[in-house]
């Protein structure tokens, strides 16, 4: 039989709360770990072979040594465990390629807790974290289409679509928006 915990020990987890903190270079092994745990329930179900696109071409080393230098990256550890990853940047700085997009945006360009994580306001603590940090008074993201767990997360916290970008290949992506309005800075 499975050890059960004890009422003590289900409030202590209840009241243990991650620690936040900048991510690092030194991060990138459980930054891949965490993608590991998180891509294939997350995108499988939605096209597998871009859920493997995914970690093999954005969950990598090198991708991650280039965005922790352009993007401010934030993680959540729950007992010295990186369990949620989320990071913002500028799109100019993006190492990919935006055609449809005229200007410059703030994109939260990852928010990701570990499955075993969920439920526990990790996302949420991210979330507002990133919301601190954007210079301007917006807050732009893509959701894959499909992934409607993480588009209501979104609209339940103030962000709305406003427009899709279409690739025959793979899933439509939904870029969403939140006004965050101004802000004492």
């Amino acid at each position: 039989m499975a050890d059960v915990p004890s009422v003590v020990e289900v409030r202590a987890q209840r009241a243990s709360k991650p620690r936040v903190r900048q991510g690092t270079v030194a991060d990138i092994p459980a930054f891949r770990a965490l993608g590991e745990a998180v891509v294939p329930p997350t995108y499988g179900p939605i096209d597998e072979a871009y859920a493997q696109r995914m970690l093999d071409e954005w969950w990598i080393p090198e991708v991650f040594e280039k965005s922790l230098a352009r993007n401010a990256h934030l993680v959540a550890e729950w007992d010295d465990e990186v369990v949620a990853l989320a990071d913002l940047g500028r799109l100019s700085q993006s190492y990919r390629q935006f055609p449809h997009v005229t200007g410059d945006r703030e994109v939260m360009w990852k928010l990701y807790v570990h499955p075993d994580h969920h439920g526990r306001g990790i996302g949420s603590r991210l979330l507002a974290e990133v919301e601190s940090m954007v210079e301007g008074e917006e807050l732009w993201l893509e959701v894959v289409d499909g992934n409607d767990q993480a588009y209501d997360f979104y609209v339940a916290r103030g962000f709305r679509e406003v427009e899709r970008v279409t690739d025959r290949q793979w899933p439509d992506d939904v870029w969403m928006r939140k006004t965050l309005g101004t802000r004492p800075r």
